[in-house]
């Protein structure tokens, strides 16, 4: 079914292909229209758009922001930001830091540990202004033949209570539909079936939730179903989007967000900037 995949992330966090490949390949598989979506930077869109551009094909600028609450991912989407706004946010500066940060942590732990990485150049896989994470610890990992794969590298080191695991800054969901409704996004849940607590919802709705991400690759028919109950009690966006990191693990476009939920999408995002009012 042709859609708009909502759900991408690129080199400028921990997925392996290029904004502007990224552009390309969509327009070949016949998608409507895409979001990259980079974990807490938005630095990956310019050349996506600038490709974008070329091939007359429809890009909307998206994060996710990393948030969580009681020690749970609750990831929130963003949609149709203003690049430079998001990307001058405190909180979001706060973010990127703590990245380099953890970085430099966690390599020093498995260093301690007998596995020597150099975390400067685990910080150049992510880009200039890209967001390193787990994922290319993992890789180098790998690369340098202490793992078999990034799986292993996950469960042996990386994983939450693994000896080279490092908590993350945290941002709370609320703060980060703050920061989208701030930059003149429209936040959506992400991927909740991954264990989002169904009460946190109504919270998140009144502070400014314009969707949920109903459609996603780890859902299945009946948490699907739920979820699209749910949107339709709270007047919310159904979205759909492949989280897309690395092909032939998710197919591009292998959930997508219909022409109507776009649109619903969009008109939900001028009513929270009219409650909003000017930023």
């Amino acid at each position: 079914m042709a859609g708009f995949d909502l759900h991408i992330h690129s080199t400028a966090s921990d997925g392996a292909t290029a904004p502007a490949d990224l552009v390309v390949l969509a327009k070949e598989q016949d998608l409507l229209g895409i979001a990259i979506t980079d974990h807490d930077t938005t630095y990956g869109i310019a050349a996506a758009a600038q490709k974008a551009a070329e091939l007359d094909f429809p890009l909307i600028a998206g994060i996710e922001l990393s948030a969580e609450q009681n020690d749970k991912d609750v990831h929130i989407l963003g949609y149709w930001l203003d690049t430079e706004k998001i990307e001058s946010d405190p909180k979001l500066r706060e973010m990127h830091q703590s990245r380099f940060r953890r970085c430099r942590e966690i390599v020093s732990r498995l260093s301690r540990l007998g596995m020597e990485l150099d975390a400067e150049q685990i910080i150049a896989m992510s880009g200039e202004h890209g967001t390193p994470g787990r994922p290319h610890i993992a890789m180098a990992l790998v690369q340098a033949g202490y793992c078999a794969n990034i799986k292993d590298a996950f469960n042996k080191w990386l994983g939450r209570g693994m000896p080279g695991y490092v908590a993350r800054h945290k941002l709370e969901p609320l703060q980060a539909i703050e920061i989208i409704l701030r930059a003149q996004g429209v936040p959506v849940l992400a991927h909740p079936g991954l264990g989002v607590p169904d009460g946190i919802i109504p919270r998140l709705v009144k502070a400014g939730l314009g969707g949920i991400e109903v459609y996603h690759p780890d859902h299945n028919p009946m948490t699907e179903r739920r979820y699209l109950q749910l949107a339709h009690k709270f007047r919310l966006a159904a979205t759909g989007g492949s989280d897309f990191h690395v092909q032939g693990i998710r197919s591009l476009g292998c959930r997508v967000t219909t022409v109507r939920q776009m649109a619903k999408l969009a008109a939900k995002r001028e009513e929270l900037l009219g409650r909003c009012g000017p930023q």
